[in-house]
């Protein structure tokens, strides 16, 4: 045990210096476009103080307990510490543990089986990679290689792309909810894991959990991946700061390391779940903040300015209206046990709302669909207007459906998911290498077959007879897909098993 403890605070330790390096790159290279000045100046003050906070819980003097305990919590480095045991695992980074809830203290109600969030998060961490596989193929992304399945080359060129339309619903009906989800399970154990380890030892664990896993990405991983993506599209090479997903876990860390300390001096709030209905209004109130939000930066939720990506936030539409508000929920539903409420859910009330979530669905298709198929009335204006409008309101009804369903029928692991669930964690940190390595070895495929590729930064596109960009054939793009889509999974799954039982990843992951 006193080995654990010693590596744990070298661990932290490390993690805490490089964070307070990686703080004073941000400041001395601000990079460019969306990476303004302003943005790289608030993550190197946030990294900074990070690492203030890590070394300042690791070896801040502290009085020792009067008195020891066989219920005492557990020295650093000693299982409980760095979140092994209790806490259910959220694609955030949690680590594996068990997947029962720990009893009160003081109270001894029989343990309830939470298996079913685990199995949420295996599930949405799948759905992340799909997501990111589709993207190769809609947009241009900050993934590193991608095509795409739309004609923007010319304004007055309507494209007639099935796969366009397919691959626009299904990232629209995930974007808007899918990390606000992670946002309020994650928060959901945090209550707990505070009131057991106390602020140091909770500290001293998110800087582990959540930093290490982002400063191997951002400063290491990540420019690695898109300097190896420059080279092979022939482009200029720089190596530059990246968060790719790990944008997700830095502001977790953020978000927990906050709470953590405005509960030592708020009071604890009381609060039952309120009815789904209830939050459902409380989500169409929050459709107004992400309206003028959206307005405020661009005009569009994914509109790609400098203040929408302020210190690394994936649109701060989301972030305010969105991921801020779930974390809180997730706080309160942990402190007040709401998870109970979603289990005892009225049947109707869980069929209403898997209703609701159906008719978002269909919305969101006939605003797409335009791209294949010809539908009078809707503008591209009406499109955008929906979708400045309703996400809020969906990721509550999704979040609350996607919930009760999972407990109702997924709560039992499988064998599959026993192995599944640990290994989530890694798998969303890490999937843009194996998803660029396989994209690669397409371009490859599709240049030996005789299909001309040319880059554009690292988009790439085939060509005209002669010479004019155009975009691959409809057919090699649903090929295309299907081949990332399928190797990347095949891949990063037993990849991210093995990976994190490596040493140092074993403690972090």
């Amino acid at each position: 045990m006193k080995r654990e403890g010693r590596s744990l605070v070298w661990l932290c330790t490390t993690i805490s210096v490089l964070l307070f390096a990686e703080g004073i790159w941000r400041l001395a290279d601000p990079g460019v476009g969306v990476d303004n000045v302003a943005s790289s100046s608030f993550q190197g003050a946030n990294f900074i103080l990070f690492c203030v906070f890590g070394l300042c819980c690791l070896y801040w003097p502290e009085k020792p307990a009067p008195s020891a305990s066989k219920d005492e919590e557990p020295a650093a480095g000693e299982k409980g510490v760095v979140g092994l045991d209790v806490e259910t695992p959220a694609a955030n980074g949690e680590g594996a543990e068990r997947c029962k809830e720990e009893d009160a203290p003081g109270a001894k109600p029989p343990k309830r089986q939470i298996t079913y969030l685990t199995n949420l998060k295996t599930f949405l961490t799948f759905i992340v990679v799909t997501h990111h596989t589709v993207g190769q193929f809609t947009r241009p992304v900050g993934a590193g290689l991608s095509t795409v399945a739309a004609n923007f080359l010319s304004p007055d060129l309507q494209p007639k792309s099935s796969f366009l339309t397919g691959g626009s619903w299904f990232q629209s009906v995930d974007q808007a909810y899918f990390m606000a989800t992670f946002f309020f399970i994650s928060a959901y154990f945090c209550p707990r894991s505070l009131d057991r380890k106390g602020f140091k030892k909770f500290v001293i664990d998110k800087i582990v959990r959540l930093g290490g896993p982002f400063v191997l990405y951002s400063a290491f991983l990540g420019p690695l991946l898109f300097l190896m993506c420059q080279a092979y599209a022939g482009q200029p090479l720089s190596y530059s700061y990246n968060t790719g997903p790990t944008w997700f876990i830095l502001w977790l860390l953020n978000f927990s390391i906050a709470y953590a300390v405005i509960a030592q001096f708020a009071p604890t709030l009381k609060l039952g779940m309120p009815h789904p209905f209830v939050l459902l209004a409380i989500g169409a109130a929050l459709c107004g903040v992400f309206y003028g939000m959206t307005v405020a930066l661009g005009g569009s939720a994914y509109a790609p300015t400098a203040w929408n990506y302020f210190g690394s936030m994936v649109f701060w539409a989301y972030g305010l209206a969105m991921y801020i508000p779930f974390f809180a929920a997730g706080v309160l539903a942990g402190r007040n046990d709401w998870l109970k409420g979603v289990e005892e859910m009225q049947t109707w009330v869980a069929w209403t709302l898997r209703v609701v979530c159906v008719g978002f669905w269909t919305l969101v298709f006939l605003m797409t669909a335009e791209y294949a198929i010809p539908i009078p009335s809707i503008e591209a204006k009406q499109w955008e207007l929906v979708m400045n409008l309703i996400p809020p309101v969906y990721a509550v009804a999704m979040t609350l459906a996607i919930m009760q369903l999972f407990h109702q029928y997924f709560n039992a692991q499988s064998s599959l998911m026993r192995w599944a669930g640990p290994t989530a964690y890694i798998v969303y940190a890490i999937h843009f290498w194996p998803m660029n390595l396989v994209m690669i070895t397409f371009i490859e495929i599709i240049k030996a077959a005789g299909v001309p590729v040319v880059f554009e930064g690292l988009v790439f596109f085939s060509t005209t007879a002669d010479g004019e960009r155009s975009l691959l054939p409809e057919a090699c793009i649903w090929g295309g897909w299907v081949m990332l889509f399928v190797l990347t999974q095949l891949v990063v799954w037993p990849l991210g098993f093995y990976a994190r039982k490596a040493p140092v990843l074993d403690m972090m992951f």
